[in-house]
């Protein structure tokens, strides 16, 4: 006898959306990643010269990088070399996927994933980076600066400085107070 039973012609369930990327800040703190990366009609293409100080043992650290950031609609691109002309971190963020790329020679405490949410909570709109901050984290705005505290010990987690008229254009400043490392960004818009 045939097999009557129709076949499987279910559609994708077009509601479901890819599961969250998330980036550990600290134990119990969990930063969401905007499902689009960028939403602005406007494309973002800046140069950047990046200095990072960090704490390894009881000495400080610190690393130059030039950074080259391109924001279009729904896609984020991140390349950024050492002093040196090597390759140091490449992020390519979609609505689909998230690919972080880490040169094996970074010391392990630079975070390829965290210094993304870092440049999140510096560039991205306010309410874009509340949406991200995990319900026990919160973020107030003033002029040029920003402050985020977790709220279960009431601790400072980030101060950051950035400039007022066009955050794309000029020196922004990251102290992450929790983990005691510093991150200046000098940044220059490219083409038109």
């Amino acid at each position: 006898m045939p097999d009557l039973t129709m076949p499987d012609f279910s559609m994708p369930d077009v509601f479901t959306s890819t599961p969250a990327q998330t980036v550990t800040l600290d134990e119990g703190y969990q930063f969401t990643l905007p499902e689009q990366p960028w939403t602005d009609d406007d494309a973002i293409d800046v140069t950047q010269q990046v200095t990072a100080g960090w704490k390894n043992g009881s000495s400080t650290e610190t690393g130059t990088f030039q950074a080259r950031l391109s924001l279009e609609r729904d896609h984020v691109r991140i390349v950024m070399i050492d002093d040196l002309g090597r390759r140091a971190i490449d992020i390519d963020w979609t609505t689909d996927a998230l690919s972080v790329q880490t040169a094996d020679w970074l010391p392990a405490t630079l975070d390829a994933k965290r210094m993304l949410a870092d440049i999140i909570m510096v560039y991205w709109p306010l309410d874009v980076v509340r949406d991200a901050l995990p319900g026990n984290m919160s973020i107030r705005e003033t002029m040029g600066e920003r402050m985020l505290r977790m709220d279960d010990s009431g601790r400072a987690y980030a101060r950051i400085e950035r400039p007022i008229r066009d955050v794309w254009q000029g020196v922004a400043k990251l102290r992450n107070e929790r983990f005691g490392y510093a991150i200046t960004i000098r940044s220059q818009r490219t083409g038109s």
